[in-house]
C-alpha cells in the first residue's frame, strides 16, 4: 500500500469544522451536525488506499467539508473568522502574505 497516498484525517484540508456545526449534503440534501462526517478509506483502481471525509448517508458519494459537505447557515465563519485557513500556506500567491487574493468579512 502506498502511505503517500493516505491522508492523515487530522491534516485532511476538507475536515469537518472543529466546532460542530449543521451541514448539508450537495449529494443526498441531507440536513446533519458535522461531527457525523466519517473517515473512510477507499481503494482505488491500482488497489491504493485513500483517505476522504464523506457524508455519513448510505449510499451517498458526498465527500469533504467545503466541497460536497456545506453550512446550513449562509454566514458561517470557522474559529479562524473565515471560511479557509491559509496560515498553513507557505507558497503564497506571489504578494508574499500567504493568502490567495480571497476577502472575508470578520
Amino acid at each position: 500500500m502506498d502511505e503517500s497516498r493516505r491522508r492523515d484525517p487530522d491534516d485532511d484540508p476538507f475536515r469537518p469544522p472543529e466546532v460542530p456545526i449543521e451541514v448539508q449534503c450537495l449529494h443526498c440534501g441531507r440536513d446533519y451536525d458535522s461531527y457525523l462526517i466519517e473517515w473512510r478509506e477507499e481503494v482505488d483502481a491500482d488497489g491504493k488506499a485513500m483517505g476522504f471525509w464523506c457524508c455519513p448517508t448510505p449510499g451517498c458519494d458526498g465527500k469533504g467539508f467545503g466541497f460536497d459537505i456545506l453550512p446550513t447557515d449562509p454566514e458561517y465563519r470557522d474559529e479562524h473568522g473565515g471560511w479557509v485557513d491559509f496560515e498553513g500556506d507557505e507558497e503564497g500567491n506571489g504578494e508574499g502574505n500567504g493568502e490567495m487574493g480571497l476577502e472575508f468579512e470578520p
